[in-house]
């Protein structure tokens, strides 16, 4: 029986080291009907030519200016449905892959028609043992869009498959034909909350997301904007956040939402003062 196909999409800007690394990963791939794009998402840089000196069975899509995450993989994704793929992966160029990685993604998506997405372990590059992502957790009451079982061991990670709230668009793979009705990512995040948004519109229509431990994937962490605690982050996540809450939130949610937050940042103003002022401070 033939494999279904797969592509999957490496995004990259400005980025070739990151995405030759990926690539030299997805080369090692187990998984035989799989194929290999990189959307260049407007580089400014040397990129496009480094890549494909180092990687000229590589297809590159090239765009002529930046489209951010969403709209570069939109590009990727209306170029794997026209080319008929069954399955495509949106994965960030700042990853590696183990060898085998597709193979429980897929499987586990076949199984079952009402299954929309489905997403693996994700390790820090730096760390391999520690967990990034090992599922996610949406509560619109509370306003919190996390990760499960971040910075913890992967041993603490249970083994199977679980139900999960939404799938970090890190690696997220999807049923083409399905990203495709759903409209792929909206335009109007502009990096962090498009992976949230397009899971809960999954979810929405009556799909499971899936998190597969069995698969695993290391990702370096938000290199393309100056690490996981860098101010531009934190900026953009939240401006991400309050598109997602505008979008599925109630109107009493909101209500719920706002006295989360303000507790939450009461207790970060304690927390701050109480080591700031305590003895062997530098303060």
């Amino acid at each position: 029986m033939t494999e279904p196909s797969v592509c999957v999409l490496v995004l990259n800007w400005n980025g070739a080291d990151d995405t030759i690394e990926c690539l030299n990963s997805l080369q090692k791939l187990s998984y035989k009907n799989a194929r290999i794009v990189v959307i260049d998402n407007g580089s400014s840089d040397d990129s496009v030519t480094r890549i494909h000196h180092s990687h000229p069975d590589v297809e590159v899509l090239q765009l002529e200016s930046n489209l951010l995450y969403g709209g570069g993989n939109n590009f990727g994704l209306k170029w794997t449905h026209n080319q008929g793929f069954d399955f495509v992966v949106f994965l960030n160029n700042d990853t590696s892959v183990e060898p085998d990685f597709l193979e429980p993604l897929i499987a586990t998506i076949s199984a079952n028609e009402k299954i929309g997405m489905a997403a693996p372990l994700m390790c820090y590059a730096a760390t391999p043992q520690k967990v990034w992502y090992g599922g996610g957790m949406v509560n619109l009451w509370t306003g919190t869009i996390a990760h499960k079982y971040i910075r913890e061991s992967v041993d603490a990670v249970p083994k199977g498959s679980t139900v999960t709230d939404y799938i970090t668009g890190c690696c997220m793979v999807m049923p083409t034909d399905l990203a495709v009705e759903l409209g792929g990512f909206d335009p109007i995040f502009l990096m962090y909350g498009e992976d949230a948004d397009l899971s809960l519109r999954c979810r929405q229509k009556g799909y499971s997301l899936m998190f597969v431990p069995e698969s695993r994937i290391y990702h370096k962490v938000s290199a393309s904007v100056g690490g996981e605690f860098s101010l531009r982050k934190m900026k953009r996540k939240m401006r991400g956040l309050l598109q997602i809450y505008s979008r599925h939130a109630t109107w009493y949610q909101w209500l719920t939402i706002i006295l989360s937050q303000l507790v939450l940042g009461f207790k970060h103003i304690i927390t701050y003062f109480k080591f700031r002022t305590s003895p062997g401070s530098n303060s």
